[in-house]
């Protein structure tokens, strides 16, 4: 009775094609991916309805490949702090983010590798996934142990632990038995230097110390090879750069330059920050 009156039936027709209309409009922004859906409440509905957007990382991949054809392009990421206070510290992420971003990530596809994966993937000895990504840590906080090393064991996820060496087992920094537990179950250690001072202002003597002598100790303390090295600040040059492949597989910098050819001794990761609630906006980060 209700749907036989003319002028009900014209505004729920009207009603039906104008939400058709935005329906469509909406599908089709996400399918080309456009900014407008990167914020806000849309950015939301978005996710709920098609999940994470990565078509700007796949995108940039893809280019990566372009430029670098020699390296296998992963999205790697650079977490420094995981704790669940100091919510003000810019290199800080809750243990809840750092949860979401694995979820969001497993969500997308993505499969998690670490240092060694990656290595074996350059050599040819292992088969790589579609999409990998790699969680590294810098620093070698007690934090990461304590709140980080747990919520990747929950997730059954790897990641990769990049250390100060002279700083293990000082104050506020992880313990030799605790890394040795961690790469026990399945994480990996990686140096980040001996004194974590920015390598690009040191003579190539200086230079050779840090990241030889880091090398060393941590060998001692895991009781196997160490192939992977993170820059302290991401600085690196070319004196610094021919050091590194005197004693390392492959080395890291912390940040994403999508226009610039990488090579295994300057591979990009994005650095990742307490405003990073979503994978999508790391995407953004530099």
């Amino acid at each position: 009775m209700f749907l036989k009156n003319p002028r009900v039936r014209t505004v729920l027709i009207g009603f039906v094609c104008f939400f058709a209309i935005c329906a469509g409009l909406f599908a089709y922004a996400h399918h080309i991916g456009s900014p407008v859906l990167e914020s806000g409440r849309l950015e939301w509905i978005s996710r709920v309805i098609y999940g994470p957007n990565v078509r700007r990382e796949i995108a940039r991949l893809k280019h990566a490949k372009e430029l670098s054809p020699e390296i296998f392009p992963i999205t790697a990421l650079c977490y420094h702090e995981v704790r669940p206070d100091r919510a003000d510290d810019f290199l800080n992420v809750n243990p809840k983010i750092l949860r979401r971003h694995i979820r969001e990530f497993r969500e997308a596809g993505f499969t998690f590798i670490n240092v060694d994966d990656l290595r074996q993937y350059e050599a040819g000895t292992a088969q790589p996934p579609e999409k990998a990504v790699l969680l590294s840590f810098d620093d070698g906080y007690a934090d990461n142990y304590k709140y980080a090393y747990p919520v990747l064991r929950e997730e059954k996820v790897t990641g990769t632990f990049f250390v100060v060496s002279s700083m293990v087992g000082k104050d506020n920094r992880m313990t030799a038995d605790q890394l040795k537990e961690m790469q026990a179950n399945g994480m990996r250690i990686g140096s980040h230097t001996v004194n974590h001072e920015v390598l690009t202002k040191k003579s190539a003597e200086q230079i050779d110390y840090e990241l030889r002598v880091s090398r060393e100790q941590l060998e001692k303390i895991l009781g196997k090879p160490v192939c992977a090295l993170a820059y302290p600040g991401g600085m690196v040059n070319s004196t610094v750069q021919s050091i590194a492949e005197k004693y390392y597989d492959m080395a890291f910098i912390a940040s994403v330059i999508p226009d610039t050819k990488q090579t295994r001794y300057t591979l990009q990761r994005y650095g990742v920050f307490n405003w990073n609630e979503h994978i999508e906006s790391i995407f953004r980060n530099k």
